[in-house]
């Protein structure tokens, strides 16, 4: 099977595109209000319901929704829907503690989450630990989406622009923009992205649906028929859980994630935005899954890695048999390009701040604001210099790193969530239950265990029994 080779006026489309993100990251910045952390990296914490929907949306939903989730739909069928599950159980796990969060940092006028962390618990142990697992899981991150990103255009243009270039390319526009415009430069972009991200999964999802070959089995009636098959005899009740518990707390208390709750105009902005977000995954993420599981009827035979890019297999069957339709595959490049992107800057905007105010901001030497302003615009480029490099040299092992970040990062959601919650928990007792339960993750998954193995404890994942220990730790923990 011969690569989809993306055509001059393809190129011309994303090049235009990415001019776009320049443009607005120039208006972004004419747009600040003041040279303070506050108006960089939070956007002066005053968004409305549609640009705070666009950038949750779009920051929620990764490369990993037109790449990874397809590919295991393909393989396994119907086994993706935890996903679907799980990322709809964020927007719950988001109502139980986010409007008194959104509350807290505007009285408190938080920037960074180490701000709601020293302000709860006043002990630089829970700072550190809870920054630790931060900048591990923001790193581990960006990384495995700028090597997303550049498999992805060294692939679809045929090798035309390498894996190096398109990774130094992007980077450099993503600096740019980010550097002129923070993060209201990058919720800015993130509403084309939404967009495009959005409008591209569906279109995707109804030209396979309509155009694949007919007399396949890839019909309606056969989904219905597999889907009934799943519920009744292929679920794993046990595993399903284990997904949407790590997924769902684990995403959920996202650095950059919580920052977006920073910055609502208020607690009813938030709630309309969470609302309206519950529903996408019906809309995003279930599609690109009913997408794998008919490709894989009329398309059998991809190789495990080749899964992975089967929408693009896809598309160039179709464009093979419509060439007029040869704008499906500039429209799924772009549209992965945006959910890549915006996952990136976010996180990469999210470590700046972490740096800039928790780590350079709290070193005991006094800095003024403005100073800490120009500092944050240098920690952009620095960053994403950084990045693309680690990008380029580093293995893709890289990407078990990737897998692994939810085992470490849902240890911290007890620190996040039930601070907010209540008063009553210990800044001692919350450090001890993070370190417990980091330690049991880790020994758990180097001692070869594996969630689903039903000859281990009820077969969860390595994260979630850390979680168990932390919150037995900060329960019963006394002062």
């Amino acid at each position: 099977m011969q690569d989809t080779i993306l055509g001059p006026a393809g190129i011309l489309f994303i090049g235009c595109y990415l001019a776009s993100l320049l443009v607005i990251g120039w208006v972004a910045n004419r747009s600040r209000k003041e040279n303070s952390l506050k108006d960089y990296y939070l956007a002066g914490s005053s968004l409305g319901s549609v640009s705070l929907f666009f950038t949750l949306y779009a920051t929620q939903y990764s490369g990993n929704t037109l790449f990874a989730i397809p590919g295991n739909a393909y393989r396994n069928g119907f086994i993706g829907l935890s996903v679907a599950a799980a990322v709809m159980s964020v927007v719950l796990v988001y109502f139980t503690f986010a409007t008194r969060l959104n509350q807290l940092a505007h009285k408190h006028e938080f920037v960074s989450v180490g701000d709601f962390i020293t302000w709860r618990y006043g002990k630089r142990a829970v700072l550190v630990a809870v920054n630790a697992i931060a900048i591990i899981t923001l790193v581990s991150y960006a990384l495995g989406n700028f090597k997303a990103i550049g498999l992805l255009l060294e692939s679809t243009t045929g090798g035309a622009i390498p894996f190096a270039g398109g990774v130094i390319l992007l980077g450099f526009i993503m600096a740019i923009y980010e550097s002129l415009g923070g993060l209201r430069g990058v919720v800015w972009t993130d509403i084309i992205q939404g967009s495009l991200l959005f409008v591209g999964c569906l279109l995707l999802f109804f030209a396979v649906l309509s155009l694949g070959p007919s007399g396949t089995a890839a019909s309606t009636v056969h989904l219905s028929d597999r889907l009934t098959n799943y519920f009744a005899h292929e679920v794993d009740g046990v595993g399903f859980l284990s997904v949407v518990l790590l997924v769902g707390i684990g995403a959920a208390v996202y650095p950059q994630a919580l920052q977006r709750i920073y910055i609502a105009r208020n607690p009813r902005v938030l709630r309309r935005s969470y609302s309206a977000l519950l529903i996408m995954p019906l809309l995003t993420t279930v599609p690109m899954i009913l997408v794998g599981i008919m490709v894989a009827e009329w398309l059998p035979g991809l190789s495990e890695t080749q899964s992975e890019n089967v929408v693009v297999y896809a598309v160039g069957e179709i464009t093979k048999t419509y060439p007029a339709l040869s704008w499906l595959l500039v429209l799924y490049l772009g549209a992965a390009i945006a959910a890549i992107m915006s996952t990136i800057d976010s996180a990469l905007l999210s470590l700046g701040s972490t740096i800039t105010k928790d780590i350079v901001g709290r070193d005991g030497r006094p800095i003024d604001d403005a100073r800490l302003y120009r500092l944050s615009k240098m920690t952009s480029w620095g960053l994403m210099s950084i990045m693309v490099a680690l990008a380029i040299v580093l293995p893709q092992t890289i990407w078990a790193l990737m897998i692994f970040k939810f085992e470490l990062l849902i240890q911290i959601a007890p620190a996040i969530i039930l601070g907010v919650r209540s008063k009553r928990i210990n800044g001692n007792a919350v450090f001890a239950g993070i370190v417990a339960g980091c330690l049991t993750a880790v020994v758990l998954k180097l001692s070869g265990y594996t969630p689903f193995d039903f000859s281990a404890p009820l077969g969860l994942h390595a994260g979630i029994w850390g979680l168990l220990v932390n919150l037995v730790v900060v329960f019963t923990w006394r002062k």
